[in-house]
This record gives C-alpha cells, sequence and structure tokens, in this order.
C-alpha cells in the first residue's frame, strides 16, 4: 500500500524530473568551459549516456574497475619497457636512467572524482527509477481502462440477456398474457367508469354543502347582527364610563390638592395676623406702663408726660388695626376654604356618580356579550357541524379520484402489455436478431475478460519487476527532498 502511495506521488512529480535532468544534461558542457584540463566523464553524465552506467552496472564493471584495468595495463606497459631501458643502461651505462614520474592526485580530487562517480550513478537510478515508475503507470491505467470498459459490456450484456429473456417468456405465454391483460382493461374501465360516476356525485354533494354552508353563515350573521349592534354600543358606552370615572378621579384628586393649599394659606396668614396683634397688644401694655411710671415721677415735665400720652395712643391704635386685620384675614381665608370644600365636596359626589355608571355600563356589557357570545356559540356549532361533513366529502372526492387514476393507470398498463405481446408475437426475427446480439455481446465480454486478466498479470509482472528500482528512486527523491530542506534550513538559520 506504501508502495502505491510512492508510486501516484512519484508520477505527479515526473515532469518536474525530466526538467531537472535536462538542467544535469547542460551542466557538463560549462564544466568543460570552466575547466580545460577536465575530461567530460569528469562532471554529471548526460542523459544520452545514462543506458552506459546501467549496463556496467548490470555487469559488475563500474569505474573502479575500469581504474583498476588502466592501472594493470600501465604496469603492463612499464614491464614492457623495462627491457628497453636495460638495454639503454647496457650501451650508456654512463647515463642514469630516469622513470616517467606519475603526478600525485590530492585528497580533495578524488573526493571530488568519487563525487563525480556517485553522481552518475544517482543520475543512473534516477533515469531507471523514472522510467519504471512510468511503465508501471501505463500498465495500470491500461489496467483500469480494460476493467471500465468489461464493466460497460457485462451491463450492456446482462439488459441484452434480460430484454431478450422477456421476450422469450412473453413469446412462450402469449396466449394467458392476451386473455389476462384483455380482462385487466375490461374490468380497469369498469371500474374506471364506478370512480367517474363516484366523483361526480362527491363534487356535486360538496358543492351543495358549500352553498349551505355559505347561506348559514350569512343568515347567522344576519340573525346576530342586533345583539353584535348592543355589544358593540355597550363596549361604547362603558369605554366612555371608564374615561369619565378616570376623569372624575383626577378632578378629585385635583380639588383635593386645592383644599389643602386654602386650608394651608388660611392657617398661615391667620397665624401672621394673630402675631402682629399680639405684638402691638405687648408694645401697649409696654407704653402704659411707662405712662404710669412717668405720672408717678415729680420731676417729670408735662411735655415728657404728653410724648408718652401720644405713643400710648399710637400704641392702641395700632393694636386695634391689627384687631381688625385678623377679623378680616379669618373671614376672607375662611371663604376661601369654603369654598375650596364646596368644589373637593362636588368632585367627591361626581366620582361617586361616575362609578356608579362605570359599574352599571360594565354589566350591562357583560350581559349583552354574554347574549351575543351565546348566540355565536350556537351559530358555530352549526357551522362546524357543516363544514365537517364538508371535510368528509373532500375526502372522499380526493379519494374518488385517486381510484379513477387508479383505474386508468391499470387500463393503461395493461393496454402497453397487450400491444407489447401483440408486438412481440407478430415479429419474432427481433428476437432472433436480439437473441444474436447477446451472443455477441456474451463474446465480447468474455474476449474483455481475458484481456483484463492478461493486462492484470502484466501489470503484476512489472510491478515486481521494478519494484527494486523504485525503492531505489524513491529513496533518492526522499533524500534530495531532505538536502534541500536542509539546505534552506541552514541559509536561513
Amino acid at each position: 500500500m506504501a508502495d502505491e502511495t510512492e508510486e501516484t506521488k512519484a508520477e505527479e512529480r515526473l515532469e518536474q524530473a525530466e526538467t531537472e535532468e535536462h538542467a544535469e544534461q547542460e551542466e557538463p558542457e560549462a564544466s568543460e568551459e570552466s575547466d580545460g584540463n577536465r575530461g567530460p566523464t569528469d562532471g554529471p553524465a548526460s542523459l544520452e549516456s545514462q543506458d552506459e552506467p546501467r549496463a556496467d552496472a548490470e555487469q559488475g564493471d563500474g569505474p573502479e574497475d575500469g581504474d583498476e584495468a588502466d592501472a594493470e595495463q600501465g604496469t603492463e606497459l612499464q614491464d614492457d619497457t623495462e627491457p628497453a631501458d636495460d638495454s639503454k643502461k647496457n650501451d650508456e651505462p654512463t647515463e642514469p636512467v630516469t622513470e616517467p614520474a606519475t603526478e600525485p592526485v590530492s585528497p580533495q580530487q578524488r573526493i571530488i572524482d568519487t563525487a563525480q562517480r556517485a553522481a552518475q550513478a544517482g543520475t543512473a537510478s534516477v533515469t531507471e527509477g523514472v522510467s519504471a515508475v512510468r511503465e508501471l503507470s501505463a500498465a495500470r491505467r491500461a489496467h483500469a481502462t480494460a476493467f471500465r470498459e468489461l464493466e460497460t459490456l457485462e451491463r450492456d450484456t446482462k439488459r441484452l440477456a434480460e430484454q431478450l429473456e422477456h421476450r422469450r417468456d412473453v413469446e412462450s405465454n402469449y396466449e394467458r398474457i392476451v386473455e389476462v391483460q384483455t380482462a385487466e382493461i375490461e374490468d380497469a374501465g369498469r371500474a374506471l367508469e364506478r370512480a367517474r360516476v363516484r366523483r361526480a356525485n362527491l363534487e356535486s354533494q360538496l358543492e351543495g354543502k358549500n352553498n349551505e354552508l355559505k347561506r348559514l353563515k350569512e343568515a347567522n350573521s344576519q340573525k346576530m347582527a342586533p345583539s353584535r349592534k348592543l355589544m358593540e354600543q355597550a363596549k361604547d358606552t362603558l369605554a366612555k364610563a371608564e374615561r369619565a370615572q378616570a376623569e372624575a378621579r383626577r378632578a378629585l384628586k385635583n380639588a383635593q390638592a386645592q383644599a389643602d393649599e386654602a386650608t394651608a394659606s388660611r392657617d398661615s396668614k391667620l397665624q401672621a395676623a394673630k402675631r402682629a396683634a399680639d405684638t402691638a397688644s405687648a408694645k401697649l401694655a409696654r407704653q402704659q406702663d411707662q405712662l404710669t411710671e412717668m405720672r408717678r415721677d415729680p420731676s417729670a415735665g408735662a411735655k415728657g408726660l404728653s410724648q408718652a400720652s401720644s405713643s400710648v395712643a399710637a400704641a392702641l391704635a395700632q393694636l386695634e388695626n391689627a384687631r381688625e386685620n385678623v377679623a378680616r384675614v379669618n373671614q376672607e381665608t375662611g371663604q376661601a376654604v369654603q369654598i375650596a370644600q364646596t368644589h373637593l365636596y362636588t368632585q367627591r359626589k361626581s366620582l361617586e356618580e361616575a362609578e356608579t355608571d362605570l359599574a352599571q355600563a360594565r354589566a350591562r356589557e357583560e350581559e349583552l356579550r354574554g347574549a351575543y357570545d351565546a348566540k355565536r356559540s350556537e351559530a358555530d356549532e352549526q357551522e362546524s357541524a357543516v363544514s365537517s361533513k364538508t371535510s368528509e366529502l373532500k375526502e372522499s372526492l380526493e379519494q374518488a379520484r385517486d381510484d379513477e387514476a387508479g383505474a386508468r393507470g391499470r387500463g393503461q398498463a395493461a393496454q402497453a402489455a397487450l400491444e407489447e405481446a401483440h408486438d412481440i408475437h407478430a415479429h419474432p426475427e427481433l428476437t432472433d436478431e436480439l437473441s444474436e446480439r447477446c451472443q455477441e455481446s456474451r463474446a465480447r465480454t468474455e474476449e474483455q475478460r481475458r484481456l483484463v486478466e492478461r493486462l492484470a498479470a502484466e501489470e503484476r509482472t512489472v510491478r515486481e519487476r521494478t519494484q527494486r528500482t523504485r525503492k531505489v528512486f524513491y529513496a533518492l527523491v526522499a533524500a534530495a527532498v531532505v538536502i534541500v530542506l536542509l539546505a534552506i534550513l541552514l541559509a536561513f538559520g
């Protein structure tokens, strides 16, 4: 299951892999231009030469084997040149013979060479992996397409077989079908006629009940009109009485406030007048005491006695005025209080009358409303009885219409079956043609089934043959992704 998931993902990245392969193909040319001493084998292998490493890998000969062969060949050449050197040494003993010195290979160059050989091997593995994934994908698509065609053929074959079986069954029972369907047509016709008569009768009854209900509602409305009018008048009277009672209550409240205000004003003004009179009386008493003291004093002159007598007279006059003011204030404020009390009494009586009128209006309204409700309830019972009968007739009418539709459907179905039986019986050549088509469809289905089995086997074979190559390819792709992620992390970390 994991392999199939990886294969699906790999197929989606095939185009990306091809782009990367073309990019790798261009790298050797750039490498040759930058390094003149390095040969084509020093850079990444091109796509055209990717089959050679794979062949070398299959034969067990890698780049290291080639190096070893070159080394052995160099050794053999060196051995072959030794006799020549010996002869020169014998001819010219005075001149020393120097062997051609090989340039030492640095560790960095060895690492680069190893990386280049690994890149060549990896490129070959990627190419093989892409080819394996493509091959498996093509095998799977071919298998799936063939399987879908097989399903279509199986459905067509089944449909043709059912049609053929039906025609043969009708042909074998033709006489019985004609007899049964003819009887069914006649019975459905009679049932349809009964349903039509019943439906017409119910429609007539329903129309009569609807008219009866309409007339009953009109009669009840006319009979209840006087009671409704009296009840509405009583409601209006009750509303007016409620408004009058509310107004009388507000007027009483205002009158009570006015009476309280008049009483308070009377008390305050009367107390002020009385305090002024008391003050004048006290002043008069002081003046009289002073006059008496002066009269007893022999040294008091006539002028002082005259002034004291004048002060006593003025105080006496002031006291009389204060007492007159007390009487006047008492009279004036008493009248105002009397008027306010009279108005309060009048408003209280008005409120009592309004409450009495309200109680009478409420009782009258309740009486008339009760009479109207009783008549309305009686009328509703009568109308409900007729309405219930109307509802029953509607249900019966719906059932009759359903019966009529069912009988019509039975007749149509029986007629269609009878016509089909006549057609099948009159055209046996169509049955033979259908039989041939059914056999041909079965043959095509069997052929397609064998093709599906062969493609399934081929898919299994390809899957097993390319399993190792695909796993290596998936591992390389995963490693490349990990390396890219690590590079990104290191770059931005």
